[in-house]
């Protein structure tokens, strides 16, 4: 752009400077009728053609379109990869994770004497102390206490075994014992994603066979 432009100003310095010397030498045209001598009629023409081609070569400057500039492709630029905001762990949570002692089922004679362990795990995002208890929810309590404190404290992903002393009910039938726990300001929770499931116990009592 800047190449062009100085040739413009060129041009148009010269077109000037020719029109100054045509209106100079015209006061030199010959008079109406007069006979042209050589060198004034070639002057004249050359002056003229010299001007009419400059004319048009300096319109043609103004009015060419200057050549684009070439943009340098850039990269696309890649956006940060936005991650996923993290879920929020409610406060207290348990899951399930195995019955360490008396299976669903287990059979018992009436009265018999059993311990119950459960194997849970805090899923919540706040640690369970000596203060939470284990309480019982709904089915037959199976001669334990209503409830009872938890045996150690329990942080976020940790492991506790839960024990608590039962005992097989007289009347032989299936029994059903449904639990859950306790925070220490009296909130029960238990498992799932909305903490509503409890954990149980699940006994057969049976007539003892008769020896024979």
């Amino acid at each position: 752009m800047e190449k062009t432009n100085r040739i413009i100003l060129k041009a148009f310095f010269g077109l000037g400077a020719i029109l100054t010397l045509v209106v100079s030498g015209g006061c030199n045209l010959p008079k109406a009728g007069q006979a042209l001598t050589p060198t004034g009629d070639w002057a004249s023409t050359a002056a003229v053609q010299t001007v009419s081609a400059l004319t048009t070569q300096f319109a043609l400057l103004i009015t060419t379109t200057p050549p684009a500039v070439e943009q340098t492709s850039q990269p696309p630029q890649s956006s940060p990869t936005l991650t996923p905001a993290e879920s929020i762990r409610p406060c207290e949570r348990a899951e399930f994770v195995s019955d360490v002692t008396v299976p669903d089922g287990s059979e018992f004679s009436p009265g018999q004497t059993f311990i119950k362990t459960w194997r849970l795990k805090n899923t919540g995002s706040c640690t369970w102390t000596t203060s939470y208890r284990v309480v019982f929810e709904s089915g037959n309590v199976l001669g334990a206490p209503p409830s009872f404190n938890l045996p150690v404290s329990v942080p976020p992903d940790g492991l506790v075994d839960i024990s608590v002393n039962m005992k097989a009910p007289d009347q032989p039938r299936d029994y059903e014992s449904y639990w859950k726990l306790q925070n220490p300001q009296g909130v029960v929770f238990g498992l799932g994603s909305d903490g509503g499931k409890p954990f149980w116990v699940k006994i057969r009592v049976i007539t003892a066979t008769p020896a024979t």
